[in-house]
């Protein structure tokens, strides 16, 4: 391989969370796929062609934007999507119903626009209805539901696909979330009394999927435990532990040399051996998704050995103590995310150095390291 590092994607494990996932959510409940951001770094096309040839599928698929949908409509995935974003243009409505997808309405603006564009080119369009009941993104707050409710038509060209909601803390405090989950019942209530139809109903993703059974709802969102992570906090559910990671990085060592107590390393000399010390460089950087904040914070697996990251990270290599691993030699190969033996550093791992979300980790993955499938 040419390649100096590397992604390792397994569709089984994959596929395995999927069924997981719904095993645990029961019949009554979906799985929608959530496959926004490029799959979270792991590849939305291949991601989206493992998932629908399941023989119970996900029931929906779920992208952020037009543009994500589109591409895969063009890759020649046909199962039911949905789109984060609302649109903002009829040509954009029009774009919606051209390649068979369902758009979000998360205002009174945007079902006007939506009914406009659907009357004037004579379609019915697919649409899903978003209720804000405190993330402040988008929605409808509960205070709108009686100017859209008055202009709200049974007959209008909109075919409903569901009603929705975004929990804001479901992963952080549990009070709030609850209370959230009874501001948007109270505002189903108002929909239905106003003869609003019978929908999907839907709140939960990954965080509310295991932390507030009640939310569950008719489907739940899920995109980080399909890939085997597990939300902040919940590391140690059951459902987390039975779930395998999706995503293998690693890298090939460059160079290896011995450096004498005192002599900096990297740019800037942000580290300075404390005595003699080998170092090896790895070739891969932030141009391909390793955080520079993890200069000096994360360790990496050699030999099934872990080993400390050190100096600052560049933008195509990164630098490691070896000195307890004196055979190691150029060409041998790291492992920044995945499994060595019983040694494993895992998305999680880095998102905790980082105080940061595991989301984050995978989806700013970049597009020079091959995506290897398997599985």
């Amino acid at each position: 391989m040419r390649a100096t590092n590397w992604l390792e994607i397994d569709l089984g494990a994959l596929r395995e969370n999927a069924q997981q996932v719904q095993a645990y959510l029961g019949d009554s409940c979906a799985l929608w796929a959530v496959i926004k951001a490029d799959a979270y770094g792991h590849g939305a096309t291949e991601v989206a062609r493992a998932l629908t040839a399941l023989p119970k599928p996900p029931q929906r698929l779920i992208v952020a934007s037009l543009e994500e949908a589109i591409n895969l409509r063009e890759a020649g995935i046909e199962a039911p999507m949905m789109m984060l974003y609302p649109p903002l243009e009829s040509e954009a409505w029009r774009l919606t119903h051209r390649y068979r997808l369902e758009g979000v309405i998360d205002s009174l603006e945007g079902y006007r626009l939506a009914c406009k564009t659907a009357q004037a080119h004579g379609i019915v369009l697919d649409a899903h209805l978003e209720i804000d009941t405190g993330m402040s993104r988008l929605g409808l707050r509960p205070e709108s539901l009686c100017g859209f409710l008055e202009e709200w038509e049974a007959r209008a060209p909109i075919r409903w696909r569901s009603v929705f909601t975004h929990f804001a803390n479901a992963d952080s405090d549990l009070e709030s979330t609850r209370a959230q989950l009874r501001s948007f019942l109270t505002a189903l209530e108002r929909l239905r009394e106003a003869g609003f139809p019978q929908v999907a109903l839907h709140a939960s993703a990954s965080a509310g999927l295991l932390n507030l059974p009640e939310s569950h709802l008719d489907a739940v969102r899920c995109g980080l435990l399909l890939y085997g992570m597990a939300p902040r906090g919940a590391e140690s559910h059951p459902l987390c532990e039975r779930l395998r990671p999706v995503l293998r990085w690693q890298a090939r060592v460059l160079s290896v040399r011995t450096i004498p107590k005192g002599q900096g390393v990297s740019y800037g000399w942000c580290y300075r051996a404390p005595r003699t010390r080998r170092i090896a460089t790895l070739g891969v950087g932030y141009a391909d998704g390793y955080p520079i904040k993890l200069t000096n914070r994360a360790e990496v697996l050699i030999r099934g050995r872990r080993v400390r990251q050190v100096g600052r990270v560049c933008m195509d290599m990164l630098m490691v103590d070896v000195s307890d691993l004196p055979e190691v030699a150029p060409g041998e190969v790291a492992t920044l995310i995945g499994r060595e033996g019983e040694a494993e550093i895992r998305v999680e791992h880095l998102a905790a150095w980082l105080n940061t979300t595991p989301h984050e980790i995978t989806t700013r993955l970049g597009q020079r390291p091959p995506r290897l499938y398997r599985g």
